[in-house]
């Protein structure tokens, strides 16, 4: 009989390995023309508790997003130079550093490298575009998977989204409804 342990190891697996081939189909099937980010996506985001999965998510997308603007900026006005490239790298983790997302910075670096070295020099906006669109395609499976599917009991992802009042909820209960917009 296997530990509780190895039984939430297995569930992990499971979840994981389950994300990365719903992100990677169903990007194909939606025509996402490098699928393989979004199952890459889903993969880096995945963790057993739902809430870190959700954390994670976001530094994900923050970083997708500040590294395919810088990275794009980049490409576009100076192609694939070497020099511009270690420009762009530095100038984003720096922006990631100033805007409080320092958790971001290396994903960002990487999104520039992406966009920068396997880009599309007649169309500099062209990979930023896709990459983002993988990426957070791959996030909205991970996210959905870590929720529906053996969801940890450490937390509640749901109450994290849109806390609803009730008697497990007192921080909603003191808010006052209905909540501006």
């Amino acid at each position: 009989m296997p530990s509780l342990e190895t039984t939430d190891h297995l569930k992990h697996a499971a979840k994981t390995g389950l994300a990365a081939v719903l992100a990677f189909y169903l990007a194909r099937f939606l025509g996402l023309p490098e699928s393989y980010w979004a199952a890459i996506s889903a993969i880096i985001v995945m963790y057993s508790d739902v809430s870190k999965t959700v954390q994670a998510s976001g530094y994900r997308l923050v970083g997708t997003a500040i590294g395919v603007t810088i990275g794009g900026i980049f490409a576009a006005l100076f192609g694939q130079q070497l020099w511009a490239f270690g420009v762009a790298v530095t100038l984003t983790v720096l922006v990631c550093a100033l805007l409080n997302f320092a958790d971001a910075a290396r994903l960002a670096g990487v999104a520039v490298a992406i966009v920068m070295l396997i880009g599309h020099p007649a169309h500099p906006w062209i990979a930023p575009l896709h990459r983002f669109l993988e990426v957070s395609f791959g996030i909205v499976i991970a996210v959905l998977v870590s929720a529906l599917i053996w969801p940890s009991s450490k937390s509640n992802i749901f109450k994290q989204i849109y806390p609803f009042p009730g008697p497990s909820n007192k921080k909603a209960e003191e808010r006052t409804w209905p909540l501006p917009p």
